[in-house]
């Protein structure tokens, strides 16, 4: 049996499949502008090799839902978009002809504690837990560095869990995060998208972050720090490994192996997880997102 993984990044998408025995056997990258044109270029791709069971690129996460079964809202949820634009959700939109699963991010997991996930959204995308289900395989405890082309995220995993997590839209120095009073100011005198936030970053800034988060958790559990990603020879620490191929594709590959009952099926409890992102947002005024929710989609 075949599986497939997909890592939705900026630049790209990287499409990886192993056997049953969790052995890379293709991988093949396309640029993420070439899948918002046309899906079907990757999605043949997909259906070319006939995986038994594909892990769909998830955003923010949704559980282990089935490609036939998603519906509307389980698409913006994934998406946090009201575009109904997008290469991941024209992907999704298009999924329904793959046998193919959701994942969850890191906020969704069971095994981070609830005041940890408070007024937050993004722990850590579901591409950040395919990288860390990866490593999971090769280290039990570890810290997570991600410092992608654009977004930078840390993920600690210890004992087999992940406890804890900052992505890109809660990290200082990524693009996506901004400061509330910047938000509050240019929702007053401009349009905030997410163009304009993911138009941000502080490259040098989020990784001088990245090292104090990173080496708290490596100090209090004496684990070690790995440094993945596109710009992972710009930073200064930890351990990287030099893969011909992104580790949230071959991550999300073993994921749809574990959870078929083959390759790296004991690791599957890592991912116990329930609800959606935005499940621990307490913030006033945000019950004319949640009411939106409820009755337009």
């Amino acid at each position: 049996m075949i599986f497939a993984g997909v890592d939705p990044g900026s630049s790209s998408y990287a499409v990886a499949f192993v056997d049953n025995l969790g052995r890379l056997i293709a991988y093949r990258e396309f640029l993420t502008d070439m899948v918002e044109k046309d899906v079907n270029i990757i999605l043949d791709y997909i259906m070319s090799k006939r995986p038994y069971l594909i892990s769909l690129p998830s955003g923010h996460g949704l559980p282990f839902k089935s490609s036939n079964s998603l519906t509307e809202k389980d698409l913006f949820m994934v998406s946090l978009s009201r575009s109904g634009k997008g290469p991941l959700r024209r992907f999704l939109q298009n999924s329904r002809k793959l046998n193919g699963i959701t994942i969850p991010s890191v906020i969704e997991l069971a095994s981070v504690p609830s005041f940890r996930k408070e007024n937050f959204i993004d722990l850590g995308t579901a591409d950040k837990v395919s990288s860390a289900f990866f490593y999971r395989t090769m280290f039990d405890s570890f810290v997570l560095v991600e410092a992608g082309s654009k977004f930078i995220a840390v993920i600690v995993v210890v004992n087999g869990n992940i406890i804890d997590g900052l992505g890109g839209s809660a990290f200082p120095g990524s693009a996506g995060f901004i400061d509330g009073e910047i938000a509050y100011l240019m929702s007053q005198f401009s349009k905030l998208t997410k163009a304009s936030i993911y138009s941000g970053g502080n490259f040098k800034r989020g990784i001088e972050i990245a090292k104090m988060f990173a080496q708290y958790y490596s100090k209090e559990y004496n684990i070690p720090i790995i440094v993945s990603g596109r710009n992972k020879n710009q930073v200064e620490f930890g351990l990287k490994f030099n893969f011909r191929f992104k580790e949230a594709a071959v991550g999300a590959a073993y994921i749809a192996s574990a959870f078929s009952g083959n390759a790296y099926k004991d690791f599957l409890e890592m991912l116990n997880s329930a609800g959606t992102a935005i499940d621990y947002v307490k913030l006033e005024g945000w019950e004319e997102v949640t009411s939106w929710i409820k009755t337009e989609l």
